[in-house]
């Protein structure tokens, strides 16, 4: 028979026809994978096949004296910076993807701990291990992968676990009286309900603060910290008057002056943990270099971080946020001195530096363009002496060439006219490659257009606004979370035009907040206020309506949120001293809750990335110890691992929908 024979039979097409189907979906995955990953030569297409052979995977099971749930299994791989942490289920554990080599191995769960195990970890399926938690030394304390009385105030957390703090019901702590609700209303909106109880001051102290958030000195001089002058008169956030400054003052200098020691409210509740569902998690910690001499010269040498120092000082790391790039690669900002780019392949754990251009200059955020481009908003830079400030640029590294060949004037027409512009903060990039930033202490954007080589700055109309996060959506406009004003912000790059949205629970922390979904909806965490829960908002965009969710425990302070590919929000929640910092999930159609407890009790986290593959990317940060601040990765499911290296959502940048024509193309 020809090959130009007509067939007829039923059958002879079915054949046929699962041939093509086969040969077509063969052929589409060999492009999908070239387009999703960027171009040959290093790509997660040519990597990721085989970079989990040779690894190797850990069972066992936990016995306890009293009943436990979901404890934490803490394995430490000696030879590398690196933690593996996984949930017990009923009991049994299991790890998978370790490097081969040696672990120190122990299990811990609320009120509860093991002796550590050495074991050595070959490739394949290692002996089930055996293990029997103890009593701790307290019956309240968390699981932790570090000791807690390690972590330094220098690290920027948002408090000093091993600063005594005794944990009092909310009414012993603020007794009902005429300034309660201003405090509820103006200061808990921001700070939460522990951050002033865990710091009393005198009178005089108090009455500073509160002078500095007035702007009593703005007269004299421009604004020089972020949150001067919100409360200056007539506030617009929110209304408060003279009787509410003088209120405020008393009571605090009554409630939380110097005669009482730090305080913090004890939860009503422990976070509600579903015990099925973390089994099947693991989570990776990468650690970056700990530069330290040595302990006791590092807690004599004021170590510090770029954001609050400037002499210089070396040893301390922080690594900020950090974004995926096309070829497998992590890449993070680091806020030591000296401030820096690290890239990290999980493959390997194999990290190398990149110091910024001016070291000291201070760094929050990353950028990947889909050219590959690594950009880095410089956050501040302080200067050659007192006093002086010079202004933040726009920073451009090539992975290629491994040098910065961008540098970029980010207020070329000096549209901000103070001396001092302030911090470039937040961050994304549109469908048209352009870059866009916030400017916080001044309040305005950026845009850095791509075509023309030139950044344009505009002004957000709304007094003293802080813009924080930053977001775009899928018709290329661009969306600040209001810090200080509580509000939604969205610029219309078409026409220049700004609108707020003020959500139903208002006033609000939005902190970085904001993000979009694949359905255009803006989503932003609310932190709590008092008795007021936290929440989870979004704003529908075709109806401009809000709906909220609370977040089922106390104090909750969701610092950003994203969404994940199924459009579950995700996000990082700040510890408290009664409380270990979590990753959360929310399904939105179910209006259900997950929450990870990290490896870390203390470590917050800011922004989250996501993969193609459901995996959840985030830095331990502030409160980290000395030493574990790096890279961090969340498998919600182990057993759907594939590969260690990072694809991320859409592809780069890491849009949550598909944008069309790239030099890198998206799936």
């Amino acid at each position: 028979m020809g090959t130009s024979k007509i067939l007829r039979s039923a059958d002879q097409r079915s054949i046929v026809s699962r041939r093509v189907t086969m040969l077509v979906i063969a052929v589409m995955g060999l492009v999908a994978g070239y387009g999703m990953f960027g171009r040959s030569g290093g790509t997660v297409a040519a990597q990721s096949g085989n970079d989990l052979q040779g690894m190797g995977k850990i069972s066992g099971t936990v016995a306890a004296t009293k009943p436990f749930k979901a404890a934490q299994v803490y394995l430490r791989n000696v030879d590398k910076r690196m933690l593996y942490m996984v949930y017990t289920n009923a009991g049994a554990f299991r790890a998978v993807a370790l490097f081969p080599g040696n672990y120190e191995v122990n299990v811990q769960a609320k009120g509860l701990v093991s002796d550590v195990q050495k074991i050595v970890v070959k490739a394949g399926d290692n002996p089930a291990l055996k293990v029997t938690l103890k009593d701790a030394a307290s019956p309240n304390r968390f699981p932790t992968s570090v000791e807690i009385s390690t972590v330094s105030a220098g690290n920027g957390a948002g408090w000093t676990p091993n600063q005594p703090v005794t944990l009092h019901s909310y009414e012993e702590i603020y007794p009902p009286g005429p300034g309660r609700e201003v405090l509820e209303t103006v200061c808990m909106t921001c700070h939460g309900e522990n951050a002033l109880a865990m710091r009393p001051r005198s009178g005089s102290a108090w009455k500073l603060g509160l002078d500095m958030m007035m702007g009593v000195n703005l007269a004299n001089r421009d604004k020089e910290r972020f949150g001067e002058g919100t409360l200056a008169a007539p506030s617009n956030f929110p209304n408060f008057g003279l009787q509410d400054r003088k209120d405020l003052l008393d009571y605090l200098t009554k409630n939380l002056g110097l005669d009482k020691k730090p305080r913090a409210v004890r939860p009503d509740k422990d976070v509600p943990l579903d015990e099925a569902e973390l089994g099947k998690a693991q989570i990776i910690e990468y650690y970056l270099a700990d530069e330290r001499p040595n302990r006791s010269a590092a807690a004599g040498a004021g170590l510090s971080d770029s954001e609050s120092d400037s002499a210089g000082t070396k040893g301390l790391r922080v690594a900020i946020t950090l974004q995926l790039d096309a070829d497998g690669n992590v890449w993070a900002v680091d806020r030591g001195v000296p401030s820096r780019l690290v890239k990290l392949n999980p493959r390997t754990g194999e990290q190398k530096d990149y110091v910024l251009l001016d070291p000291k200059a201070g760094v929050h955020e990353i950028l990947i363009d889909r050219e590959g481009i690594v950009w880095v908003p410089e956050f501040n830079r302080p200067g050659a002496g007192p006093g002086s400030n010079l202004v933040p640029r726009l920073l451009g590294f090539s992975p290629k060439t491994e040098r910065w060949e961008h540098v970029i004037e980010s207020d070329p027409d000096n549209v901000i006219r103070n001396k001092n512009k302030g911090q470039l903060m937040s961050g994304s990039v549109d469908s048209k490659g352009n870059i866009y930033m916030n400017w916080m202490l001044n309040g305005a954007i950026a845009k850095y257009d791509r075509a023309k080589g030139r950044v344009s700055v505009f002004l957000i109309p709304t007094p003293n606004a802080v813009p924080y996060g930053q977001t775009i959506d899928k018709n290329d406009n661009v969306w600040v979370s209001e810090w200080n004003g509580g509000k939604f912000g969205k610029f219309d790059t078409t026409t220049g035009q700004w609108s707020e949205f003020a959500p139903l629970t208002y006033p609000a922390n939005l902190r970085r907040g904001i993000n979009v979904d694949s359905q255009n909806n803006i989503w932003s965490g609310i932190w709590a206020a008092g008795n007021r829960p936290a929440k989870l908002a979004r704003l529908d965009q075709t109806t401009g309506r809000f709906t909220e969710w609370s977040i089922p425990y106390r104090g909750s302070q969701p610092y950003e949120t994203s969404a994940d590919r199924e459009d579950n929000i995700w996000f990082p929640d700040t510890g408290t001293p009664g409380r270990p910092s979590v990753i959360g999930r929310f399904n939105p159609r179910t209006g259900t809750f997950t929450f990870y407890p990290k490896p870390q009790y203390v470590a917050d986290s800011s922004k989250l990335q996501h993969t193609a593959d459901g995996a959840v990317w985030y830095a331990p940060r502030y409160g980290a110890t000395f030493g574990t601040s790096g890279f961090a990765i969340v498998f919600p499911d182990k057993d759907k691992i594939t590969t260690l290296a990072p694809r991320p959502l859409n592809g780069v940048p890491g849009y949550p929908f598909k944008v069309a024509s790239s030099t890198r193309a998206n799936p």
